[in-house]
């Protein structure tokens, strides 16, 4: 078995000196050496760095080096492919390369790790081992993060399901709150859920649906409702793509008058011939919030049951591509980003 390693930095590539984490090159690379130690030298690694980051330091001109990296690859010339990640921008990069690179013909696994690979509290070994053992038994293609969680429970997750971890406890969850699968002794299990793809569907052939061909170029704005949010401080000019404006958990934002009313702020972009996408809406059958009906009225475009960073990664890809109109990309089902209505 032939695995290509595609190592970008964070924990998993760093090591501590002093009191200060950092990443190392050294580091990196020992992760392999690691692994073989433990578990034997039956698979083939090739590694490659495109770069070396800490993810909290993650930029769109990185997206890029990583894009160009992988669009190099032949991927049938491996079983699959490990991309070592840092875990606090881990959730946006994998739901970049789910919506990237949906048609892979072989898995591509993202990892990460808590804690650097010397420490005893580590999991970035077990991610790694588990990464292996999930293209090993070569039972779904696409893209999927494999985060071993406090529980020392295995879980596999959707790449573009994924949301950050939380700042408290540093765990990870799906949205919607049902994983895809998880690793027991090696071997993947599914998640049985309505929610979730079938094998199926996840191995059916799937066409490259766009490509970012001149990099992350265009910005997406990103809001978070707060409140007392004044939007009259929030500058938006011609580089801008399009704004991303989250809303409460009710799919809801202020409609009042005056710099806190996001109805008004809408109004604006609108006619800086800015497009607003609005998320998570939600698909009710019983009505809307009036507030919510104000927000599409002023020409708010609804992202339906998403999550936040899969609605931005998303924007950042439809609005840096020429192959789609960015509308119709962001309406369509690329990597089961949306979600079927909840049932409540």
């Amino acid at each position: 078995m032939k695995i290509l390693v595609v190592l970008t930095g964070g924990t998993i590539g760093s090591k501590v000196e002093g009191k200060v984490i950092d990443v190392s090159s050294a580091a990196a690379y020992s992760l392999i050496n690691l692994y073989e130690e433990q578990y034997g030298t039956d698979t083939e690694f090739e590694v490659i760095q495109p770069m070396n980051i800490l993810s909290e330091n993650l930029e769109p001109s990185h997206w890029d080096v990583l894009c160009n990296c992988l669009d190099k690859v032949d991927f049938d010339a491996y079983d699959g492919i490990i991309i070592t990640h840092g875990t606090d921008t881990l959730s946006y990069t994998a739901a970049m390369t789910g919506y990237c690179y949906r048609h892979t013909s072989v898995p591509i696994v993202l990892i990460a790790s808590n804690y650097e690979l010397q420490d005893e509290r580590s999991n970035g070994i077990p991610n790694f081992y588990n990464a292996v053992c999930f293209i090993r038994e070569n039972t779904v293609k696409g893209v999927y993060v494999l985060f071993q969680n406090d529980r020392k429970e295995n879980v596999v997750y959707l790449a573009t399901r994924i949301m950050e971890a939380d700042t408290y406890l540093d765990q990870f969850s799906s949205y919607g709150k049902v994983d895809f699968g998880y690793m027991e002794d090696g071997h993947f299990v599914r998640t049985e859920h309505e929610q979730n793809p079938t094998i199926e569907e996840l191995n059916a052939p799937k066409e490259k649906m766009v490509s970012v061909q001149n990099g992350f170029q265009k910005n997406i704005v990103m809001i978070h409702p707060y409140p007392g949010l004044d939007y009259s401080k929030i500058v938006i000019d011609e580089s801008v793509g399009a704004v991303l404006h989250c809303l409460y958990h009710s799919a809801t934002a202020c409609s009042s008058e005056g710099n806190y009313s996001a109805v008004e702020f809408i109004r604006k972009c609108k006619e800086k011939g800015i497009e607003t996408y609005v998320s998570s809406f939600k698909q009710e059958t019983s009505g809307l919030y009036a507030t919510s009906i104000d927000v599409l009225d002023a020409g708010a475009i609804p992202l339906v049951n998403i999550s936040t960073e899969a609605a931005f990664t998303k924007l950042m890809v439809a609005y840096n591509q020429n192959d789609m109109d960015p509308k119709e990309f962001m309406q369509a089902n690329i990597y089961y980003e949306m979600l079927p209505a909840a049932k409540i």
